[in-house]
């Protein structure tokens, strides 16, 4: 597609759907609202500047039209209210979001590794144990990640901030570099395999992720609904375990590496091992500092937050010389993805906002009126799902969508409460592969350089139809059973 389309197009969308009547019971300015993010989403598709730009002309043109965009009369109307103070605050809001500061931490502690040396050692380790094929070393990734799920309640912290940092020094070793013709060669399979297992792992335990605890207490409190740590693994194991075996080989036939196995590569990193030496102070020091973190992130909560952690080791990288703020100044891509995220956090939280997310779920629940308890569940769990193309946040998602969900489920004779909350909570971690916004550590692989966005969207709606399919047609009857 020609470049002047990309920009025209999102351009187009957004003017045309402003241009439509508002649909019935939803209010003028909401609509207004959704024409802007439609195109701003649209954008991010195609990608005509970068994403950091679109998002951050998107909240700009939001707070510019306020009082026509982002309030309704009656809000406009409150005595003292001032729409220009108020929406430079809803645009800002990102920037003080914890999984966005947690997630531009994890960019450091990739830093961290890269600057001492470790990151390498660790993945000539790999390399020299695993990476006669290279298959087995997307194997390695998926189940490393599996070992720190279940105390680990941060998938940006877990992936972002644990495997990340190993996994990107693995591509140069293969001659493969990010923003570069050679990224296909292995960096977009080891990339797009660690982002993929994550999202499984994510839904495999209650505390994978911290949306998860969030939406139990939201379904405790709207269904009255309680469910234990092992109900949680049990009614997902059959299919996490499908998806987990599964998601490298996947990768490996759908977006395959061009370098697929070399025994001289074996060879050449036992060579550069014996070349680097014994561990170095610096190595040494960030190991403990990673050691310290995992475990503030595993046993930390709630005493101290798992952002509090990351910026904490990241000033300690710092203060310690492993790495100098000059090398923090210089990293383009940490502070590329903080602005990017930032921008998708505030834009997201908007549709909640204006009222959309209501509107639409009372729409929901129309559709569902009349039919079958199961039709129902499955066509609630479908809508909630795809819904997270909207939102830049699991939390987020949780917090809007969840407890209308289950209201409009409640309301379905017949239906069955648990297992409508199993059904909808259990998608939380595997709805995180569909955008490269969908979930924290999604914008730390999507801002290596190894996933262009035109496959990572690809990617990202090839992977989510097929985690749907597998619930739906595996998930849901266990569910059903078990219940």
């Amino acid at each position: 597609m020609p470049h002047w389309m990309k920009l025209a197009a999102p351009v187009a969308l957004a003017a045309l759907l402003a241009l439509l009547p508002a649909p019935e019971g939803l209010s003028p300015h909401a609509w207004l609202y959704f024409a802007i993010f439609a195109g701003v989403v649209l954008a991010l598709v195609l990608e005509p500047i970068p994403g950091a730009l679109i998002g951050l002309t998107g909240v700009t043109l939001i707070a510019l039209l306020s009082p026509w965009v982002l309030y309704g009369p009656a809000e406009l109307a409150r005595p003292g209210f001032r729409p220009a103070t108020a929406s430079l605050a809803w645009a800002l809001s990102g920037f003080s979001n914890a999984t966005v500061w947690l997630i531009f931490a994890a960019f450091m502690f990739a830093l961290g590794y890269e600057k001492s040396g470790l990151g390498r050692r660790i993945a000539l380790l790999l390399v020299r144990a695993m990476g006669r094929r290279t298959l087995t070393l997307g194997y390695a990734i998926a189940f490393a990640d599996l070992a720190l799920a279940p105390f680990t309640p941060s998938n940006t912290a877990r992936s972002g901030g644990t495997i990340y940092p190993v996994v990107r020094n693995l591509p140069p070793l293969y001659g493969s570099l990010p923003n570069d013709p050679t990224a296909r060669r292995i960096g977009g399979y080891v990339m797009w395999t660690a982002i993929a297992a994550t999202c499984v792992t994510s839904s495999m335990f209650l505390t994978a992720l911290a949306p998860n605890l969030l939406a139990l207490e939201l379904a405790s409190r709207t269904a009255r609904v309680t469910i234990t740590w092992f109900e949680w693994f049990l009614a997902f194991a059959p299919v996490g375990a499908i998806l987990l075996l599964a998601v490298p080989l996947l990768a490996w036939k759908l977006y395959p590496p061009e370098v697929t196995e070399g025994g001289e590569v074996v060879a050449w990193a036992g060579e550069e091992l014996a070349r680097m030496g014994r561990l170095t102070r610096k190595e040494v020091m960030l190991g403990v500092l990673v050691v310290v973190a995992l475990g503030l992130w595993v046993f930390g909560e709630p005493a101290i937050n798992s952002t509090t952690v990351g910026l904490a080791v990241f000033a300690a990288i710092v203060l310690t010389g492993i790495a100098s703020w000059d090398d923090v100044l210089a990293n383009r891509q940490a502070w590329n993805t903080l602005a990017w995220f930032a921008t998708l956090v505030a834009l997201a939280g908007g549709l909640a906002q204006v009222g959309f997310v209501a509107w639409f779920a009372a729409k929901v629940g129309g559709a569902v009126a009349g039919v079958s308890p199961t039709t129902a569940l499955v066509a609630l769990v479908i809508v909630f799902y795809l819904a997270h193309y909207a939102f830049a946040s699991v939390t987020a998602h949780v917090t809007a969508l969840l407890p209308v969900m289950l209201t409009v489920g409640a309301a379905v004779p017949g239906m069955d409460m648990k297992a409508l909350t199993l059904a909808l909570v259990l998608t939380l971690g595997i709805m995180g592969i569909l955008t490269p916004y969908a979930t924290g550590p999604s914008p730390v692989y999507y801002g290596s350089g190894y996933l262009p966005a035109r496959d990572y969207w690809r990617l990202g709606a090839i992977f989510g139809a097929l985690f749907l399919a597998v619930f739906l047609v595996v998930g849901i009857p266990w569910i059903m059973l078990i219940r």
